[in-house]
């Protein structure tokens, strides 16, 4: 396996050293080097080869590779270390990148095809032997010595036809029924009538409940219809060998053969009226008597040989309830063929055809061009027919193709040269846009050929991005033998990444009612060409699957007390696997493979899926377990979407440059209803963050930041772990918000100890929120809430950094935003997967809504910005998580270990040593991250020569004391100290008052429970202590480098200037550093602008007031309207940043002016402006 390679773009980090270990058996200990991104692997084992051989002469390169340990893939020799997925993914998480050197010879090979490996036969997954063999045997009974009993032939006849899914063609009826006066005649007699003949009801289903059933008989082409549908008369149903309804009739449709598309498909649908129940009332028999629709089938007019069908083979017909129906359809007889032909497109070229001087682009009037097609708005027919018209001139806007051929006015054989001459001759479409010509509006073979070789130059990585929707185009296709599943299985035999996940995606097809068949026989097609090795390797993966999923029905139906008995039961079957096959690959990726599992790091989640913990053990003895999550009873399907369109969002902003350090894990469905998922390690979900804090933690703003500083100790590390926030932050907000990810509270998104943010669990999107009554629970446009403002900020108060939280999240929206045509071909491909929240267009209209791309690059910042105010004021999100901490509460198992919010790990009185005296020696004043007291310490402890000194505030120690009295609930623990204080609680007088309360606490505490974990790990030191032991406290701004002394103005603004069709536009984006008003408090501060000369005061424009904040954020476009560029440069802007004061008269913060001769207004300016006192000077 081939680990997956991604373009890297140069700007983000080719020019990067990177720290490379590499182990190798013939070195005991391991070699370090530092690499360049864009070094070659190649080149990183020759430096390797070095120090292993005293001599490179006879030593060949490429006969050895690079493992990542734990991972069963190899780095391809000839790519750079840095477009490697592996390298990205450890330099995204600060991973020690760890190789290990072996020589091609020692590489596992059991997967590899093998010329005597399939001299044995082929694929065994579909044969129908058994049947087979049944059939041989009855016949040859039947034909003993047995005497020509009617009844017995009539026994013999039922059981084949039970064999063949209970088909009785009235041949059959016709014969059986001769049988009684001529037992000795056994031909049937055969007629030639036309029409639909009968249909077979089988033996499953009863259809005792319906009367009058007719059909309904349609022709369609790429989901129109091309004529209105026909019906048979109603006929009832009679029984002989099974339920027969025969109707006997001829359907004739008001079209010429000549004039039918190639792919036209005839599709035949059952109805049939209810039998009103007894005693029921006329109103609701009149209800009950409508027709329902009972299933349907649909098969092509014209075979693969391109010739009109004659007979039909005999198709079950598709139905969740009526599925065991088989109709009879033939159709006229014919001394000829009837053959579908093409005459030879005509040859000419687009630029003889093109005149483009006389003519103005297509685009401008027709304004559906302009921007991707709206999904419930299609174009009209005039603009259809104007489009036809000029279609040669669309060839400069490559993608309208779509919307070209969605305008061809018929593709009857007449009209296809003209079709598929533009098609030859129109420019070369990139794989994003060509996706779209996949849909099951485009049918046709010679489209569907060409958008295959437009994206047959995908590499095996987007390949892999886009396997599922291609999977799922596979139900278009009108003829198995077709371009799109040739190269499917090319690809897939050229890459077993594509191999691996190309074989479950076929498998879960297979529960397809509509396309099992298909789906059957390209797994066959896929097993032949796989080889041998790789099939055991399927069967074996199978395996495991149905065992795991055995063991979670037992673990989930099971009563809470008993699941842990079964669990270990299960879990010694799952250890009996191994043992009997030795090794196995997880259906998550073909480079996890493993050997046995880890009982004792097993278990299950207390959820309402209860999905199980498991651990397995790696197959290579340098790498660590794999932890995975198995979850049975839940559709992954909606998963693995919405983490497919996140994990194409991600690539599309490395590859622009901007990277929001995304957390993709790995997700697969292994059938309906179960499925693996990857679990993230170091990460905690927000709800465990929060109630560290109490049950209310979710309205405080502090707990995510503690738990963060608790993880990341350093100074380095915390301000590291904030920028991975901020940047995994903004990209959740921006893809939650796209995909209208639902149902969100704090158990549902996460956190790693390295800041990164995700979601996780995807059960409801696209908008399709919980309801209670007429209120959605998801009321905020995404989750963004006070305490992941706080991390931001430093602080309860706005800064800079928030500035750029915004930005980023501006930049993303607007990136993705470019991309709509892709997102909209990607979820369009999988409307008829079979995800209940993605089944008609009104699905895609939400994306295509959330995308918003009529609009400008300024409005989309405009509108996310407001979201972005609108998401933190929310209250019903933080309420929300109350809720559901509520609801968790009864979810709390016994084992669930209790520990201190701002401790990173626990410690104990052997790791520790014993306390011999606590002593609380004074109180110290603190200004961050809030201003307070905090407690000075001294612990003194057995074998100790120094006391050692720590710092915590009050609060922490009322954590302790509520941490231990859950801990011991029927323990007399002593009093502690009131929090209810009447007056200032924070004052120096309280503080010292409560140094002597706390002081009689710690020393009953001591005594009380002296070998208590908490109590140990609360007394010893952390890394803010060692810290702040030689530090004098002073007050810190959270955003100090902006701070600005009381009564003087000043600040930053940042602008975006712009001049464009006689209009100027001024983005107001954000200000930095205003100063605080005499008060002291934080200013309202709103900007005012004016373009000068202006004695009349008419160019006055305004933004909204920011409440109590120095860094303000606004986003807000002010236009200037009818303005010469002549005039223009005439012109300067005065720009003031005031405080709003209510009745009193608004306060100057700072003013600015700009002549706007000295910018280049052909070009979009942007940059910061310092703000000064009010004066005629300009900038």
């Amino acid at each position: 396996v081939w680990s997956a390679v991604t373009a890297s773009p140069e700007h983000l980090g080719d020019e990067v050293n990177l720290k490379v270990t590499v182990l190798c058996d013939s070195i005991q200990e391991p070699l370090t080097f530092t690499c360049n991104c864009s070094s070659t692997v190649d080149l990183l084992i020759h430096q390797t080869l070095c120090y292993t051989h005293d001599e490179l002469r006879d030593v060949d390169v490429g006969n050895f590779v690079l493992k990542p340990c734990g991972l069963e893939e190899f780095l391809q020799n000839k790519h750079a270390l840095g477009s490697h997925e592996y390298i990205q993914y450890c330099r995204k998480f600060d991973i020690d990148i760890r190789l290990q050197l072996m020589e091609q010879k020692a590489v596992r090979s059991d997967l590899a095809r093998t010329v005597r490996a399939e001299a044995g036969g082929g694929s065994g997954w579909l044969h129908g032997g058994g049947r087979v063999e049944w059939a041989e045997g009855d016949r040859s009974r039947v034909g003993g010595d047995f005497p020509l009993k009617a009844d017995r032939v009539v026994q013999s006849v039922k059981a084949i036809c039970n064999a063949l899914a209970a088909v009785e063609t009235p041949e059959i009826t016709s014969a059986l029924n001769q049988l009684p006066p001529c037992p000795s005649r056994m031909q049937p007699k055969i007629q030639k009538v036309t029409g639909l003949r009968a249909l077979v009801w089988g033996r499953r289903r009863t259809v005792t409940g319906y009367e009058d059933f007719y059909l309904s008989c349609s022709l369609s082409h790429g989901g129109k219809e091309l004529c209105s549908p026909l019906y048979t008369r109603k006929a009832h149903f009679s029984k002989y060998l099974f339920h027969l309804i025969i109707w006997d009739q001829q359907i004739c449709f008001p079209v010429q053969v000549n004039r039918l598309p190639r792919e036209t498909l005839l599709c035949a649908t059952l109805y049939a009226l209810p039998i009103p129940l007894p005693g029921s009332s006329s109103e609701a028999n009149k209800q009950r008597r409508l027709p329902e629709a009972l299933g349907w089938v649909t098969t092509p007019l014209f075979n693969f040989r391109w010739q009109l069908t004659l007979s039909l083979p005999h198709l079950p017909v598709l139905s969740p309830c009526f599925s065991d129906a088989i109709p009879q359809i033939d159709f006229p007889t014919s001394a000829f063929d009837i053959k579908f032909t093409i005459r030879e497109p005509l040859n000419r070229r687009m630029s003889s055809i093109l005149l483009e001087s006389r003519y103005p682009p297509l685009w401008l009037t027709v304004p559906s061009l302009t921007s991707p097609a709206t999904p419930t708005r299609r174009l009209t027919d005039a603009d259809k027919k104007r489009l036809w018209e000029k279609r040669y001139y669309c060839h400069l806007e490559v993608s309208s193709l779509p919307l070209v051929l969605a305008s061809a006015p018929s593709w009857e054989w007449a009209c296809l040269p003209d079709i598929y001459a533009l098609l030859k001759q129109w420019t070369h479409m990139n794989h994003q846009d060509a996706l779209g010509l996949l849909h099951a509006t485009f049918p046709d073979q010679e489209v569907r050929r060409m958008a295959v070789q437009w994206i047959g130059s995908l590499s095996d990585a987007e390949l892999l991005d886009y396997l599922p929707q291609l999977v799922q185009a596979l139900k278009y296709e009108c003829y198995l033998d077709s371009p799109l599943v040739r190269f499917l299985l090319k690809r897939a035999v050229s890459d077993l990444r594509v191999t691996h996940y190309f074989f479950w995606l076929l498998k879960d097809g297979l529960k397809d009612s509509q396309f099992s068949i298909r789906y059957q026989y390209l797994l066959a097609a896929l097993l032949c060409c796989c080889g041998k090795g790789l099939r055991e390797e399927f069967n074996r993966q199978c395996w495991l699957v149905n065992t795991l999923a055995k063991l979670a029905q037992q673990v989930r139906e099971a009563a809470p007390s008993a699941r842990q008995g079964i669990l270990r039961t299960g879990l010694e079957e799952v250890r009996q696997f191994f043992a009997l096959i030795g090794s196995c690959r997880l259906p998550l990726s073909p480079s996890l493979l493993v050997k046995g599992i880890v009982p004792r790091d097993c278990s299950y989640f207390n959820s309402n899926a209860v999905p199980l913990k498991l651990s397995f053990q790696n197959v290579d003895p340098l790498g660590e377990n794999i932890r995975v999550i198995f979850k049975c009873g839940d559709d992954l399907r909606q998963d693995m979407l919405t983490l497919q369109m996140i994990r194409i969002m991600s690539k599309i902003w490395v590859q622009e440059g901007l990277d929001m350090r995304m957390v993709i894990f790995r997700c697969f469905a292994t059938g309906r209803g179960r499925g693996m998922v990857e679990m993230i390690p170091n990460a905690e979900t927000l709800r465990k963050i929060q109630v560290e804090h109490g049950v209310t933690g979710s309205f405080k703003d502090r707990p995510l930041a503690d738990w963060l500083q608790k993880h990341n100790p350093g100074e380095d590390e915390y301000e590291k772990a904030v920028e991975n926030f901020i940047y995994s932050c903004a990209g959740c907000c921006v893809a939650t918000y796209v995909l209208g990810i639902c149902d969100r509270h704090n158990d549902n998104i996460m956190l790693k100890t390295t800041g990164h943010m995700f979601h996780i669990d995807f059960g409801r999107f696209l908008g399709h929120a919980q309801m209670f009554g007429n209120i959605k629970r998801d009321r905020a446009p995404f989750v963004f809430t006070s305490d992941m403002a706080y991390v931001i900020n430093g602080g309860d108060k706005p800064s800079s950094r928030f500035h750029d939280f915004v930005d980023l999240c501006c930049q993303a929206y607007n990136l993705i935003r470019k991309h709509t045509h892709l997102f909209l071909n990607l979820l369009g491909l999988m409307l008829s997967c079979g995800i209940p929240e993605l089944s008609d267009l009104e699905d895609l209209k939400y994306v295509y809504d959330a995308l918003r791309p009529q609009d400008t690059e300024a409005n989309a910042t405009t509108y996310f910005t407001r979201l972005i105010e609108s998401s933190l004021g929310s209250v019903a999100t933080k309420l929300n998580f109350f809720i559901h901490n509520l609801a968790q509460m009864k979810f709390t198992g016994s084992d669930d270990r209790l520990t201190l919010s701002f401790a990173p790990r626990t410690h104990t009185l052997k790791s520790s040593g014993r306390i011999s005296d606590v002593f609380l020696c004074r109180h110290e004043k603190i200004f961050h991250p809030n201003k307070g007291y905090v407690y000075v310490v001294k612990v003194m402890r057995e074998n100790a020569h120094e006391a050692t000194y720590i710092q915590r505030t009050f609060e922490e120690f009322q954590e302790l004391h509520n941490k231990l009295r859950l801990l011991f609930p029927s323990s007399q623990l002593p009093s502690f100290p009131s929090r209810f204080v009447i007056g200032r609680s924070r004052g120096e007088a309280v503080a010292e008052r409560r140094r002597e309360e706390l002081n009689r606490y710690i020393r009953h505490l001591t005594h009380d429970a002296p070998e208590c974990d908490l109590v140990y790990t609360f007394f010893h030191p952390l890394p803010r202590d060692e810290k702040a032991a030689g530090a004098s406290p002073a007050p810190k701004s959270s955003d100090g480098s902006w701070a600005r002394p009381v009564g003087k103005v000043g600040g930053e603004v940042k602008l975006s200037i712009s001049y464009k069709n006689n209009k100027l536009f001024i983005m107001v984006m954000h200000i930095r550093g205003l100063v605080s008003t005499c008060d002291g408090n934080d200013p309202d501060p709103y900007v005012k602008i004016y373009l000068l000369p202006d004695p009349q005061k008419t160019t006055k424009k305004k933004t909204k007031v920011a409440r109590k904040t120095c860094n303000p954020t606004y986003n807000e476009m002010l236009v200037y309207d009818g303005i010469p560029k002549g005039d223009l440069q005439q012109r300067e802007l005065q720009l003031s940043v005031l405080s709003e004061q209510g009745f009193w008269e608004n306060v100057l913060l700072g003013e600015v002016h700009i002549r706007l001769r000295e910018l280049d207004l052909a070009q979009e300016k942007t940059g910061w402006f310092a703000l000064g006192s009010r004066s005629h000077e300009t900038l």
